[in-house]
């Protein structure tokens, strides 16, 4: 494969994931509705898993393939991404305030799912670890799902506003929505066997590790939905949106995507490449939530900061 036509094939692939990704949210926000799933199960659960599932098919089509140092690059790519790169340009569009309810649940909790993973990650992910990592996102998502019903009746609830939005986009009849949301998972999967393929066969033109391509090119480009989302919330304020997309995405690439390479790498364990990138991904959300802890309103400024931290960074951890 030449080195246009694999760029061709990522790029396509980048294009089938953003897309097929947004119809699987949508197909299946919409089902569990009509099977009469509670709103909070379905913004905790439903939508949770849908909205990281770009990088989790990525992640597991990499990982059996083979590729386990490209699977485990893009979570830690992706994890400083949400961070730096689209929390970064969302408070540089407009400031961001982080509630103190979100400081007391959300924080700590995506913060602990980040050290966990990197902790099974300096172990080497074998199968054991994938199995600690399952228990894990399964606690969380049980908290996330009792805090939200704690506050189910809140009218200003974000959680509940980002379900009623996307359950008013999908289809009336439980059919129809099961169909969407079939083909929505079709093709994020073939949207990400699409980038594993193209990114295998551009490292291995331009003599890259796997896991720095990972790191780099498929990270940006498995984040692109969660950027443009936040964005757009950043114009309409919708700022526990913004930091709920961040936080929650970490989770899931962390636990879920943790989870995943653990299984499918079998009795293979990661090599120590991407020792690095992981210790620069745990620093950062130690320091991002110590910004968000003390400063509770995020300023363009720090965004900016944020931004170019990452446009200097990754260079620096792909170069080491």
């Amino acid at each position: 494969m030449s080195t246009a036509t694999a760029a061709a094939v990522v790029l396509v692939g980048f294009g089938l994931l953003g897309v097929a990704s947004d119809r699987l949210v949508i197909g299946a926000a919409r089902s569990a509705e009509l099977l009469r799933v509670p709103p909070v199960i379905i913004g905790a659960v439903v939508i949770g898993f849908g909205t990281s599932a770009p990088e989790m098919l990525v992640t597991g089509l990499a990982s059996l393939e083979g590729a386990a140092d490209l699977a485990v690059g893009n979570l830690i790519g992706s994890n400083l991404a949400n961070l730096l790169l689209v929390f970064g340009t969302a408070a540089a569009v407009a400031p961001i305030s982080v509630s103190s309810g979100v400081i007391r649940r959300e924080v700590p909790v995506s913060l602990g799912a980040v050290c966990l993973f990197a902790a099974c990650l300096a172990i080497g992910l074998p199968p054991w670890t994938g199995a600690v990592l399952l228990l894990g996102l399964v606690a969380a998502l049980s908290s996330a799902v009792r805090e939200a019903r704690r506050f189910r009746r809140s009218q200003d609830s974000e959680l509940l506003a980002e379900v009623h939005e996307i359950e008013a986009r999908g289809p009336a009849t439980l059919a129809n929505a099961l169909l969407v949301a079939v083909a929505g998972l079709v093709g994020t999967i073939t949207g990400a066997h699409l980038v594993v393929t193209g990114t295998t066969e551009l490292a291995a033109i331009f003599g890259l590790r796997e896991g720095l391509i990972g790191l780099s090119l498929v990270a940006v480009g498995t984040s692109l939905p969660e950027l443009a989302s936040s964005v757009q919330a950043a114009r309409r304020g919708d700022d526990e949106l913004i930091v709920g997309n961040v936080l929650g995405s970490n989770l899931f690439n962390s636990l879920a995507g943790g989870t995943v390479v653990g299984f499918t790498t079998g009795d293979r364990v990661i090599a120590g490449s991407l020792e690095t990138p992981a210790a620069a991904m745990v620093a950062v959300a130690l320091i991002a939530t110590v910004v968000m802890t003390r400063m509770r309103r995020i300023p363009r400024s720090v965004g900016v900061v944020a931004l170019f931290t990452y446009l200097l960074l990754v260079p620096v951890l792909i170069t080491t």
